[in-house]
């Protein structure tokens, strides 16, 4: 595997930063991606430091936001002071010839020459890759994996190719392949796992051992809540896919227990009562809303671990 350093300021991009990090050790492995160069023991040279640290890098992935220059207390910029860290990390990366695949979030746009310091070259020219918080994030985050892999290989020109120019028709194809794949594996392990459960369970509560509903409600909660967690926390899905994935468990679960009751009691398929109408509404709104609450904790647990490693 690759080491692969992760070059960001902290007052910049340190939330979507730590995204990043998460979805690359989650590909390469823990052992090699390094965040937080900067975070030197007390009485060491930072610039040594980072200096060994890249040397043992394959690939420096450069995250730049709107405020990625910086600002001091004067209101000039950080990136000109020669003891800026994210400026001794990419001099140093240029120096040793590693390659830098800048990515830019937040909307942000490559800086101007004019903007830099003279020893960056011709840094300003690279083409630069793009990732953002929203829908996209998972295929951005795939076609970044792709060009720190051709970088590692030892092609610097490629691996910095923006993702969304030059793409061949066999490269797009691909690529949505590739995005499609996990798409039906989060499918099945957050939509239809999660519905097998609860059917299993509507039906030994209900059907065999004639429970109190409360264990059903229990069920109707705790198994979505998990998925919903999961869908988060293991898949990454945002904001988006999760509102789906609640509303098809929601009423596909309660069609599915109606259907199963109505199987094993010999009751009418459709509710036959306002009660029972209900009663069905009340279980897929438990359901679906107890899917967001997982995935809204998930989110909690992540922004709270992105603070944290932005304060270190």
């Amino acid at each position: 595997m690759p080491a692969i350093v992760i070059s960001y300021r902290r007052s910049d991009s340190s939330a979507i930063a730590g995204r990043i990090f998460d979805r690359l050790t989650g590909h390469f492995g823990e052992d090699s991606v390094f965040m937080d160069v900067d975070n030197i023991p007390i009485g060491i040279d930072f610039r040594s430091h980072i200096h060994e640290t890249l040397q043992r890098t394959d690939v420096v992935v450069a995250v730049i936001g709107p405020n990625w220059l910086g600002v001091n207390a004067d209101g000039l910029a950080r990136m000109q002071e020669k003891t800026d860290p994210v400026r001794v990390e990419i001099e140093t990366a240029l120096q040793h010839k590693t390659p830098i695949i800048p990515v830019l979030v937040d909307g942000a746009k490559m800086p101007a020459s004019s903007q830099l310091p003279p020893e960056f070259g011709n840094f300003a020219f690279l083409n630069a890759a793009e990732v953002t918080t929203g829908r996209d994030f998972r295929t951005h985050m795939d076609r970044l994996i792709g060009a720190i892999d051709r970088a590692a290989a030892g092609d610097a020109n490629v691996a910095t190719q923006s993702s969304r120019t030059g793409k061949t028709r066999a490269a797009v194809a691909q690529t949505e392949d590739a995005v499609a794949k996990p798409l039906l594996s989060d499918v099945l392990r957050y939509f239809v796992i999660p519905l097998a459960v609860l059917i299993a369970a509507h039906h030994l509560i209900v059907n065999e051992f004639d429970l109190r509903t409360e264990y059903l409600w229990t069920a109707c909660i705790v198994v979505p809540l998990l998925s919903g967690f999961a869908l988060l926390r293991i898949a990454r899905r945002g904001a988006g896919p999760a509102f789906l994935f609640a509303i098809a468990l929601g009423i596909v679960g309660v069609v599915a227990m109606t259907v199963s009751e109505s199987l094993n009691s010999g009751d009418p398929l459709m509710p036959q009562t306002r009660y029972e109408w209900w009663d069905n509404i009340n279980f897929a709104v438990a359901i679906a809303l107890s899917f967001l609450a997982g995935h809204a904790v998930a989110r909690a647990v992540r922004a709270l671990r992105n603070r944290n490693v932005g304060k270190s």
